[in-house]
């Protein structure tokens, strides 16, 4: 459908009706028609802005005020669509509306786009009105409208005047004649493309506007168009400039009825550069299934892309055909000038015409620093490239890659030549194509899988097949890993496996860990552990450095999936091997290191905060080239920094590693260090960060399948929406259980954020549920303090004090035994929420220390909400201005994290009692004494103060829970206080729990 801010009405409107664009408050524009192409064009989308602005060039027209609108844009942004656009709108209003386009380069006909526009439509015009025009106009408008035939035309021509400049005024005379008698509205496509005549004459209404109603609608390529025509425009007054801009990645959708994934859209929009023309050229060739932006293989172009570009590629000399189609052969990437000549078959003396003729026509463009050029864009050069005969680019193939073979270039220039060339048994195209994979595969992996299965295809078959195709077989299975195709990459692995012989080797082990990980990102964790147990069998006949490898996988495995035990003994293992062996580098050594923390931290061991140190001065010692192979040391460093309640250390490891990555085959990697980084910023209260790493493992999470993490990315990015209170999510959306498995890691982030979102959008039933499938009594002491404070929160919401209570008190158990000062004060602040109900005063002074504690670990989200609790103890206790005092704090503190929900909920929190302390002081002085109740409130004051619910009062009371809210909040005002806990305390410490006794 049809995305337009431009409305049309009825032509019997006044034209006072008609006077502001639509979008505006004001206007009185109508409803338009949903769509102005036919059903076979691409909707126009994603162009309200330009809409607006043409929009209010028709109303200011139908207002009697004429002016020239200039669009601009890329080719294909969709300029002509819009002067569609403004053409149906403008004939829906009375206006007359005349379209010309300016035709291909060499046409003979001058002022041709004015003729085109002009020339139907003049038959139709009363001869009346002509009749105004000058005998000497006439002549000259005769000899330039062919359908134009004025009586009475002669040639007077005024001494001194040339014959452009007379017939440049008569043509403006013609125009301001045909606009006095009805609103006029001209567009004119493609004016780059403008003879001398057509350039001038619109320079010349630029110099001096017109008098009557004529709205001119000029689309052209700035790059393309004569530079006095640019300037015309840019030192002109009456122009409305529009520069169509690429579309947003929210508009992919609406173009296209084909699922796209958040990473397809994201690719698709990155390579598109948001040109429409250019995106469906990449929709009807294959959809990216990873997240690497890179060239598509692209197949048949969309008709109507083609016949665009084929028209462009037409206009061009001998030469620079030759040169453009030999560009084409050479690839999508910038070109060397020096290549051309050899490759095109031309001498080289023509190569520069060629290229200032390409320049010229904007199908080459200079690459900035370099003496490179490139096409403007891929889609571009695959259209010159199917120009070609198939026979020229096969011999264009061969001449390119003898010329880059003397030139010595890299393998990875020669291979999309060899790909063409090459013939099985070519054992030197097998080198080249697998060192160009190699080249290619952290930012093009689809270009590796490409290549990789050629040298496959290529290399000598055999009944027993040799290592190095085995190896071949190895780094294939990687790159359609990184390419996002896990389960290809699985079968292929597994194949090379089955190939390898079982005995422990250098090759077997990179198979199995490959092949581990990608069950791993497939889910499969018990078939990950087994393969690696099964590498892990004979100790005494592998290397040292491959035994290492192999344990610190399965421990990571063992880890993920809450066997923090088996993890130690793994990374334990690890670790001796990686001692024993002076040889491995110390990335290897910081990796087992933060593993075994991690470990250690998990199953509750006070110790833990020493290897945490180790590890982390193993890894700040450790080259970056070091790291970069070994990126998981970084990961399980930050985790048990993570667990110590360093937060800021864990982001500086972890983003190290991040910074140092290589690329897709670190994409396993990467995804556990930003998932992991996401954490450690939301624990230091970096809300915006903690949204940007989910995003990022989103998009390549969904790249690369890895379901896991896209469950607890897409969760906890939920979770920072809510409270960043951004956008409404309704608790509907929140899954209550999820088909992973609650014992991992990734399941575990994710059952906890749905919990706190639920909690945090007020559905405690929900939270509730969600914690009843999180398998609690497994969990480490470290988790379930987080949860049995979750828990003493949501119990206490649902008005279950006692649970709260025994949450609390389980919370404070565990967190004694861990020693964490950060999980000490989270579960101080739980037992000062339950407090709260019966010593405001030591629940206050509880919270308010529990907070300092948070403070001073870099908790400050958790901090703040202990100071909610101290200011709630300190309303209760009778002390309001402490209390507003603390919320104040507390309001600034999610100002700060970006935490806008509770911020907001804080603040209205803190007016309400700044309100209701004044009005129950002035309510305290007019009645003398304690408040008056009336029976009903009281009985509900009683049974509150005895800890039931809201629904528990009604069902005592016989009436519904509505009725009993009703006289709660009479009940709080007539008493001065905004909870429950503090009615609780005025209600024995007034006397009327005696008074109800009696």
């Amino acid at each position: 459908m049809t995305r337009s801010s431009i409305r049309s009405g009825h032509r019997h409107q006044r034209r006072s009706e008609l006077s502001r664009p639509a979008g505006w408050a004001s206007s009185s524009l109508p409803p338009g028609p949903p769509a102005v192409a036919d059903e076979h064009r691409r909707p126009l989308v994603g162009r309200e802005r330009e809409s607006a602005a043409l929009a209010a060039a028709v109303a200011a027209l139908l207002d009697g005020t004429g002016r020239i609108v200039e669009v601009t844009g890329e080719p294909g942004i969709g300029k002509s669509r819009l002067l569609d656009q403004v053409a149906a709108v403008a004939r829906e209003h009375g206006v007359q509306v005349l379209a010309g386009r300016a035709p291909v380069p060499g046409s003979d006909v001058p002022m041709a786009a004015i003729v085109d526009a002009l020339d139907p439509y003049l038959p139709q015009v009363s001869p009346a009105r002509l009749a105004e025009l000058r005998s000497d106009h006439a002549q000259l408008l005769n000899d330039t409208f062919p359908s134009l035939r004025l009586p009475g035309a002669r040639s007077l021509a005024p001494a001194g005047v040339p014959a452009g400049a007379r017939q440049l005024r008569a043509v403006r005379l013609l125009l301001e004649t045909l606009a006095a008698e009805r609103p006029l509205l001209i567009t004119i496509d493609d004016l780059h493309n403008g003879d001398r005549a057509t350039i001038d004459l619109v320079c010349h209404l630029l110099d001096a506007p017109l008098r009557t109603p004529l709205l001119l609608v000029i689309a052209h390529r700035r790059r393309q168009s004569p530079a006095r025509l640019r300037l015309a425009l840019d030192t002109a007054g009456q122009v409305t400039r529009i520069e169509v801009t690429p579309l947003q990645r929210a508009h992919l959708d609406e173009l296209t009825e084909l699922p796209l994934s958040a990473g397809q859209r994201a690719v698709l929009h990155e390579l598109s550069e948001g040109n429409p023309q250019y995106l469906s050229a990449l929709l009807a060739g294959a959809l990216p299934h990873g997240p690497a932006s890179e060239h598509v293989e692209l197949g048949a172009l969309p008709a109507e892309v083609e016949a665009a570009l084929a028209a462009e590629l037409e206009l061009l000399s001998r030469a620079a055909h030759q040169v453009a189609s030999a560009a084409a052969v050479l690839g999508p990437e910038p070109v060397d000038t020096g290549l051309l000549a050899a490759v095109a078959g031309i001498a080289a003396e023509q190569v520069p015409a060629a290229i200032d003729e390409l320049v010229a026509a904007d199908l080459l463009r200079p690459v900035t620093g370099s003496g490179c050029f490139a096409f403007r864009h891929p889609v571009v050069q695959h259209a010159a490239y199917l120009t070609t005969d198939a026979g020229w680019r096969l011999t264009a193939h061969a001449r390119a890659l003898a010329e880059l073979r003397r030139r010595r270039s890299s393998a990875a220039a020669q291979a999309p030549h060899l790909l063409r060339l090459a013939v099985p048994g070519d054992t030197v195209a097998v080198e080249v194509l697998s060192e160009a994979a190699t080249a290619v595969l952290d930012r093009a992996p689809h270009t590796a899988v490409r290549w990789l299965g050629a040298a496959i295809r290529l290399s000598p078959s055999s009944a027993n097949p040799s290592e190095p195709r085995v190896m071949l077989t190895v780094r294939l299975g990687q790159a359609l890993a990184a390419a996002g195709h896990p389960r290809a990459a699985r079968a292929v692995l597994h194949d090379a496996l089955r190939l390898l012989d079982k005995r422990p080797s250098a090759y077997r082990t990179t198979a199995s860990l490959l092949c581990a990980q990608v069950e791993r990102q497939l889910g499969r964790h018990g078939a990950a552990a087994a393969l690696l147990r099964t590498g892990l069998t004979r100790p005494d006949e592998a290397q040292p450095a491959d035994w290492a490898a192999l344990a610190l996988a399965l421990g990571a495995v063992e880890l993920t999936s809450g066997r923090a035990g088996q993890a130690r003994r793994w990374a334990a293992a690890a670790l001796g091997a990686a001692r024993r062996a002076t040889t491995i580098p110390g990335a290897v050594r910081a990796h087992a290191l933060g593993l075994l923390a991690a470990a250690s931290h998990l199953r509750g061991n006070r110790a833990a905060g020493g290897e945490t140190n180790q590890a982390a001065l193993q890894l700040n010692t450790t080259l970056d080239a070091e790291l970069g192979d070994e990126p998981e040391s970084a990961l399980w460093v930050g985790w048990s920094e993570i667990l110590l309640d360093r937060s800021d250390a864990a982001v500086h490891h972890l983003s190290r590693a991040i910074d140092v990555s290589p690329g897709a085959r670190s994409y396993f990697s990467l995804l556990h260090l930003l998932c992991t980084r996401s954490l450690a910023h939301r624990c230091a209260g970096r809300l915006a960060e903690a949204s940007a790493d989910c995003a990022e493992v989103l998009r390549l999470a969904s790249g690369t399948q890895f379901r896991e993490l896209h469950v607890a990315a897409e969760a906890m990015g939920r979770l920072l929406t809510v409270w960043s209170g951004t956008e409404e999510v309704e608790p509907a959306v929140v899954p209550y259980t999820l088909d992973l498995p609650a014992s991992g890691w990734p399941g575990r982030l994710a059952l906890s954020a749905n919990a706190e979102t639920l909690l945090a959008l007020g559905d405690t039933a929900g939270c509730l549920a969600v914690a009843a499938t999180a398998g609690l009594p497994e969990l480490e002491p470290w988790a379930q303090v987080g949860w049995y404070e979750l828990l003493t929160r949501a119990t206490l919401a649902e008005g279950d004090p006692d649970a709260a209570e025994e949450w609390a008190q389980r919370a404070y158990q565990l967190a004694e035994r861990l020693g964490r000062p950060g999980r000490s004060a989270l579960a101080a602040s739980a037992r000062a929420r339950v407090l709260a109900l019966r010593d405001p005063a030591a629940a206050a002074e509880a919270a308010a220390a529990a907070a300092e504690t948070l403070t001073r670990v870099r908790m400050p989200l958790d901090a703040a909400q202990a100071h909610i609790v101290a200011a709630r103890a300190l309303v209760a206790d009778g002390d309001p201005d402490r209390a507003v005092a603390t919320l104040r704090l507390a309001e600034e503190i999610f100002d700060r994290c970006g935490a806008g929900l509770f911020a907001r909920q804080v603040n209205t929190e803190r007016r309400r009692l700044l309100a209701d302390r004044s009005g129950g002081a002035r309510r305290a002085r007019r009645q003398g004494g304690s408040p008056t109740l009336t029976r009903r409130e009281t009985q509900v004051a009683a049974l509150v103060s005895e800890g039931l619910t809201n629904r528990q009062v009604a069902a005592r009371l016989f009436v519904t829970q509505k009725t009993v809210e009703m006289h709660l909040s009479h009940v709080y005002a007539k008493m001065g206080v905004t909870n429950r806990a503090a009615l609780v305390r005025r209600f024995h410490l007034g006397g009327l729990a005696s008074a109800q006794s009696s």
